[in-house]
């Protein structure tokens, strides 16, 4: 304060600092009180609330406010679901395994079947009762190949909006820096895979894209649907599934082809292929078989036949060192996404 008591400082400014100063109080003491409630929780958030209150001790309130933002969620499993009354059929999207493919090739089936987004199964069960009783199909996709596609369209992405208008930016970029902390930091494969085995990247907090499939496609008893069908043997399984619903298979479009492979010619496209197989490193390869040890067993089974699997008893938890065997899995770039 000056002489006569007068406030130093453009009018307002004292006003201001203190409106920050509480939203700032307001800010930690909400955190203090997440990290609380996470610390009694499964190790996963207990974990999340030892790095908030890390955070807050260091001062780092922004980098506390984000994981505060990534603690509030919830596996997202609302995936698009096709309840279809013509062909008695439930179809469950799994993310990056031809679901834009198999959409299309149901509503030109049925145009009339009813596409329900945001929602997980027992919520599609609840407002539409009469679909317990459909034939219910999912499709899986290798989690090495399946986890290569998506960081490949994470990296398209930021290059491509790099600099826009941040407005914009966020609307391109949706599920992928700034909802989940850390992952905006990732620059290479190499720390893609690390973060996914962070409590960040866990299946407590994950977006429909990096949730493990067989929690994805799970009914809500927690069993598997009638058929699960794989990426790798699309154009098989397909057949399977119109032959089920009685109906000649229509061939599946070539849609949402990965942007981060576009190429102008084939020979092009395939050295994109083969240097986005490079990445997957031994040290890669065993973070991913950490993190998606149930969906890679689940891949082998599904892979030995054990496809039809209505009434197959829920997986255990996800198990760490399963060994896929890689065996038969696809690779990069079958164009259907």
């Amino acid at each position: 304060c000056g002489a006569g008591g007068g406030r130093s400082g453009p009018p307002g400014a004292f006003t201001a600092d203190r409106w920050n100063r509480q939203r700032m109080s307001a800010s930690t003491s909400t955190n203090r009180r997440l990290a609380a409630a996470l610390a009694a929780a499964p190790f996963r958030h207990r974990a999340v609330a030892a790095g908030i209150v890390g955070a807050l001790a260091r001062g780092r309130f922004g980098d506390a406010r984000r994981m505060a933002r990534t603690a509030s969620k919830r596996p997202d499993r609302g995936a698009e679901k096709i309840v279809s009354r013509k062909f008695r059929c439930l179809w469950m999207c799994n993310p990056k395994a031809a679901s834009r493919s198999i959409m299309s090739a149901l509503l030109c089936l049925d145009p009339d079947a009813e596409v329900i987004g945001g929602r997980a199964v027992a919520d599609v069960y609840a407002m539409r009762p009469e679909a317990r009783d459909y034939y219910s199909f999912a499709f899986i996709r290798h989690p090495f190949d399946r986890t290569l596609s998506l960081y490949a369209e994470m990296r398209f992405f930021r290059e491509r909006y790099a600099g826009m208008h941040r407005v914009l930016k966020a609307r391109r970029q949706r599920y992928f820096d700034d909802s989940f902390f850390g992952l905006a930091e990732v620059d290479s494969f190499d720390d893609y895979c690390a973060w996914l085995n962070t409590p960040w990247g866990s299946d407590a907090f994950a977006n429909g894209h990096f949730l493990s499939q067989n929690v994805q496609i799970r009914l809500e008893d927690g069993r598997l649907p009638d058929f699960v069908g794989r990426l790798e043997n699309i154009e098989e399984d397909w057949r399977r599934v119109a032959s089920r619903l009685t109906v000649a298979a229509p061939e599946l479009p070539t849609l949402n082809t990965m942007a981060g492979w576009r190429a102008p010619s084939r020979p092009a496209l395939e050295a994109a292929r083969t240097e986005m197989r490079a990445l997957l490193t031994d040290r890669n390869e065993a973070l991913l078989r950490r993190r998606y040890a149930a969906d890679l067993e689940l891949y082998a089974r599904v892979a030995k036949g054990e496809a039809e699997t209505r009434g197959a008893a829920a997986a255990p938890e996800a198990r760490t060192g399963v060994d896929s065997g890689r065996g038969g899995a696809g690779r990069p770039g079958r164009g259907r996404r």
